[in-house]
């Protein structure tokens, strides 16, 4: 088998979303920001309309406009994936009020043809809790019917997205993720999880395959490594990629001791921000790194004072900074 697409290796930065104050996207923000991710020199692809980036909050409309702009800001010098889910019924994925099935599958389906259309590399699909099983059909086979509903509606990549609160029931296993395997443009998958458990299984499945594992938790990312992830998409991914850049070349190196230094500093650089709200406190501190977006974030948490920006700022320039100069 031949490896993993080589967009889907390495350091994936799933964008936080630049919006205006109203909530509404800041197209502009979003080039700079894309910008700003291969000025890094390590981030291999962009994930826009991610986790990270509130992707339940997107319409049909807003994801496009959003692909439309990174695209055009990657101009093939980055990697470009699209979140091609459909939308929920409300804003705050209240998870009571599920879209419409069929609905949902078709706006799944326009948006992976979408992303065909402006030349993304590849459409992720979150594994479909939205999507209700026919009367006595298993969940799994509601979940292969719809994957490959997308899969064949389009000639691109089709990378899974197994979120950390993913409902049990909805959560890959390795008979499903076999069938799966069938389909040859199911390419990759993002299991976000810190749990051998939940990891290895789907890992035993895939090994020799060509398909990309992907790491979702970046705390978990070397013992993912060792399993035969071949690259991770965290927040850390937006603010410090050279960390985990780092630490995947460290670990390919052989240089296991300088790996587990590395997933120390990621954890490290995690802890930094804890009880504040990422989304916002990281887009505080790539402001004051010359990135032209606006502090504020679809979760309503308002921008944190300047001091409070400038320490975790510091903090975390601190462990960043070895890397970068090591790097360079």
């Amino acid at each position: 088998m031949s490896d993993p697409l080589d967009f889907l290796q390495g350091v994936i930065a799933p964008m936080l979303t630049p919006i205006h104050a109203d909530h509404t996207l800041d197209l502009e923000g979003a080039e700079a920001f894309v910008e700003w991710l291969i000025s890094r020199g390590c981030v291999r692809t962009v994930f826009a309309r991610s986790g990270m980036g509130k992707m339940y909050t997107f319409t049909v409309e807003e994801t496009k406009a959003l692909g439309t702009a990174v695209v055009r800001a990657a101009r093939g010098r980055i990697g470009v994936l699209l979140g091609a889910s459909g939308e929920w019924r409300t804003r705050d994925r209240d998870r009571t009020q599920k879209p419409d099935s069929e609905r949902y599958l078709a706006q799944a389906v326009e948006l992976t043809q979408f992303a065909q259309q402006i030349g993304a590399d590849g459409a992720v699909h979150v594994l479909p809790e939205a999507y209700v099983p026919t009367a006595g059909e298993p969940i799994s086979e509601a979940t292969f019917r719809y994957l490959k509903t997308v899969h064949d509606a389009a000639d691109i990549p089709i990378v899974l997205y197994q979120p950390g609160g993913l409902a049990p029931e909805y959560r890959m296993t390795p008979e499903l993720l076999r069938r799966l395997l069938e389909l040859p443009r199911i390419a990759g998958m993002k299991v976000s999880t810190s749990e051998d458990a939940v990891f290895g299984p789907l890992a035993e499945v895939v090994r020799g395959t060509g398909f990309a594992l992907i790491a979702g938790n970046e705390t978990y990312y070397l013992r993912a490594l060792e399993q035969g992830a071949v690259g991770v998409i965290g927040e850390g991914c937006n603010v410090y990629p050279e960390i985990l850049d780092a630490l995947r070349s460290r670990f390919r190196a052989g240089d296991y001791a300088g790996a587990i230094r590395a997933q120390e500093d990621v954890c490290r650089a995690l802890a930094i921000k804890e009880g504040l709200d990422g989304a916002v406190i990281w887009k505080q501190i790539l402001i004051r790194h010359g990135v032209h977006i606006l502090p504020y974030d679809r979760n309503g948490v308002p921008p944190y004072p300047e001091e409070t920006v400038r320490q975790v700022d510091a903090a975390y320039s601190d462990i960043r900074q070895p890397h970068i100069d090591i790097q360079h």
